[in-house]
Parts: structure tokens; C-alpha cells; sequence
């Protein structure tokens, strides 16, 4: 049993001289598990499905930090849609409620509007008439002197004209 250990033994060490590799892949792991092994992990050997592995891992964070910048990208999109249709709301309501006065206005009773008009057209007469009426005496005086004045000028002239005329000539020659 013990040349058979020493065999395998024997075997082991060269075959590991052969491949160049001095430790098999559980020797490996066993070190590497140690305190000591964890120090000196990156001095030995990756198996490829390691290598694959942290490739794959890699190229994933890419893709997760790509995605990640799109989704920021959306969001940041999306806010500014929201604020614009936020803002656009409030200028609608603000519009309606000003429409929706408007038509309060515009329902009024065309009865109630009528009246209205036709009270403050007659208060309008009344002072139009008042306003009128005051000073009436004075400009009817005013307008029969100047008329009475008139007529006697008009027919002072009528009546001397010739007799202007003559004395006019005689000045002028």
C-alpha cells in the first residue's frame, strides 16, 4: 500500500512537472481558501469558465449601467412631459372658468337686460331734457335780440344803400 501511495504520488509529481502546472485545481482552491491563499488568490491560475464568467459579468454591468443611463434619460423625459401637461391643465382650467363666467354673462335674462336699457335710456332723456331746459329763456332772449338787430340793420341798409354808395364815389374820385 505504501509503494502504491508512493506511486501515485510519484506519478502526480510528474505529470505536474510534465503540464508545468505545480498544484492541481482542488490544491489550488484549498490555498486559495485559506487566510493566507486569499492574499496570494490572484497569483494563481483562472480556470477559463472563470474567465468567461467574469466577462459575462462585465459586459452585464455595461449593459445594466446603459440601461441604468436610459431609464435616466426616459425619467427625465417623462418629468418634463409631465410638468408641460401639468402646466397645460392649469391653463385649461384657468380658460374654462373664465369661459364658463362668460356664459354666466351671456345667459342673463334678455328680458332683465331690456329693461335695463330702457330705464337708463330714460333717465338719459330726462337730463338730456333738463339740461336742455335749463338756460332756455336766456337763449330764446338772446336769439330774438339778435334777430330784431338784424332786421333793423338789414333794412338801414336797404334803405340808405344808394345814398352810401353815392358818398363812397364821391370820396374815391
Amino acid at each position: 500500500m505504501l509503494e502504491s501511495k508512493l506511486l501515485f504520488d510519484v506519478t502526480q509529481i510528474l505529470s505536474r512537472f510534465a503540464t508545468g502546472k505545480l498544484l492541481t485545481e482542488r490544491q489550488i482552491g484549498n490555498v486559495t481558501s485559506n487566510v493566507v491563499g486569499k492574499y496570494f488568490a490572484d497569483w494563481f491560475p483562472k480556470p477559463k469558465d472563470a474567465i468567461e464568467a467574469e466577462k459575462r459579468v462585465d459586459e452585464a454591468k455595461q449593459h445594466i449601467a446603459e440601461a441604468n443611463r436610459l431609464i435616466g434619460t426616459l425619467k427625465a423625459d417623462l418629468d418634463s412631459q409631465a410638468e408641460q401637461l401639468q402646466t397645460l391643465s392649469n391653463e385649461i382650467d384657468t380658460k374654462r372658468n373664465l369661459a364658463e363666467r362668460y356664459a354666466a354673462i351671456a345667459a342673463t335674462n334678455e328680458q332683465a337686460m331690456a329693461a335695463f336699457r330702457a330705464e337708463l335710456e330714460e333717465g338719459l332723456r330726462r337730463e338730456l331734457t333738463a339740461q336742455a331746459n335749463r338756460g332756455k329763456r336766456l337763449r330764446q332772449l338772446v336769439s330774438f335780440t339778435v334777430w330784431l338787430l338784424t332786421l333793423i340793420l338789414g333794412a338801414a341798409l336797404g334803405a340808405y344803400f344808394p345814398q352810401i354808395v353815392n358818398w363812397l364815389r364821391s370820396i374815391a374820385a
